[in-house]
C-alpha cells in the first residue's frame, strides 16, 4: 500500500540519516555546541562520550602541564559538556542513557604513581559524571561511567586480557539494561561496580 511504502521510505532516509557522521572537536566547546544545535531535532537514545586521550609525559620526573590540562579537557570535561549539549534530546527518547567511558585506573583504590594525567583526569571524569547523574535523575535519564575492560587496542596494548568484539558486546549488554537504578554508578564490561 502507499502507507507501507511511505513508512519503507522513511525508515530507509532515517537510516541514512544516522549513519552519516558528524566530526566535532569535543575540545572545543563551541563546536559541541554547534553539533547539538545541527541534530537538535533527533532523538538520543543512548549518548555515548568515547573519546579519550593518554599523554605521553606524565610521571613525576617528566611531566607536561600543557598535556595534563588536554587531559583534563578530553577526558574530563568533554564527556560533561557533551552530555549536557544532548540534554534536550536524551529527553525525547522513553529510555535515555547517557554513558561515559572511563577507566577502573581512575579508581583512587588503583592509585599508582604513573600516568598521572590519565588517572586523574579519569577520577575526576567520574565525579563529574557522578554530579550529573544526580542533576538529571528528576529527568529520568541515567548517566554512568563504563570501565570496557583492558582491550588489545592502541591504548590497551597485544598483552591486554580482552579483544574489541568481547568488549563491545559486554558494554552493548550493559548499556541495554541501564535504568535509573543504575545511574551514578561505576561499571565494568559485565555490570560488576567498580569501587572509586
Amino acid at each position: 500500500s502507499q502507507v507501507e511504502a511511505s513508512i519503507k521510505n522513511y525508515e530507509t532516509a532515517f537510516r541514512m540519516q544516522a549513519s552519516v557522521p558528524e566530526l566535532c572537536d569535543i575540545a572545543d566547546e563551541t563546536a559541541i555546541e554547534a553539533l547539538s544545535g545541527k541534530l537538535r531535532l533527533l532523538t538520543v537514545d543512548v549518548l555515548i562520550n568515547n573519546a579519550g586521550v593518554m599523554a605521553a609525559q606524565q610521571d613525576i620526573d617528566d611531566m607536561n602541564r600543557d598535556q595534563w590540562v588536554n587531559s583534563f579537557v578530553i577526558n574530563c570535561i568533554a564527556p560533561w559538556q557533551m552530555t549536557v549539549a544532548f540534554q534536550a534530546q536524551l529527553e525525547k527518547s522513553l529510555a535515555p542513557r547517557a554513558i561515559t567511558l572511563t577507566r577502573q585506573m581512575g579508581s583512587l583504590e588503583r592509585a599508582k604513581s604513573d600516568r598521572v594525567a590519565y588517572r586523574s583526569s579519569k577520577a575526576a571524569a567520574n565525579m563529574a559524571m557522578r554530579t550529573l547523574a544526580i542533576a538529571l535523575q528528576e529527568k529520568g535519564i541515567p548517566v554512568c561511567m563504563l570501565h570496557p575492560g583492558w582491550v588489545r587496542t592502541d591504548m590497551g596494548g597485544e598483552q591486554a586480557a580482552l579483544d574489541v568484539e568481547q568488549s563491545t558486546k559486554g558494554m552493548l549488554d550493559v548499556i541495554d539494561q541501564l535504568t535509573l537504578e543504575h545511574s551514578g554508578r561505576f561499571l565494568d564490561y559485565q555490570g560488576v561496580d567498580i569501587p572509586w
